[in-house]
């Protein structure tokens, strides 16, 4: 509905959010068509999404609580910015002492329900983060 009538500029917010694939790109070719190829409007996109933002854009801003951090080409942003970090996580099971001392936590915390060795591990293991590892 944004693009009717071809106006002088587009404001699209997440617009392939929930998009199936073949969807996303059919939407991705009419966008940058309009923006690109005819020239016909300008279009401003917000979204989460790095891919989307190099398919339609040619410049890119990061913005922090409503402030720009940075603006430029992609490739401004990916110097800057792209070089992230990897991140290794070795899991190891759960020891019975470590357990202990979350029941204990949780009973001076006020928890008055059954605890178990188990319902403790498992409480953990859906994701929970404990207070001390």
């Amino acid at each position: 509905m944004a693009m009717v009538g071809n106006p002088p500029l587009i404001f699209l917010d997440e617009p392939s959010t929930g998009v199936d694939p073949q969807a996303k790109r059919f939407m991705w070719n009419i966008v940058s068509k309009i923006s690109t190829q005819k020239k016909k409007s300008s279009v401003i996109i917000t979204t989460h999404s790095m891919e989307e933002a190099e398919a339609l854009c040619t410049k890119m801003g990061i913005m922090v609580k409503g402030q720009f951090k940075c603006f430029g080409p992609s490739s401004h942003i990916k110097d800057k910015f792209g070089t992230g970090y990897e991140i290794e996580f070795k899991i190891m099971p759960l020891k019975d002492e470590f357990l202990q001392y979350q029941i204990t936590l949780a009973r001076q915390k006020g928890l008055t329900e059954p605890l178990s060795l188990q319902g403790i591990e498992d409480f953990l293991q859906k994701g929970a983060l404990p207070e001390l590892c």
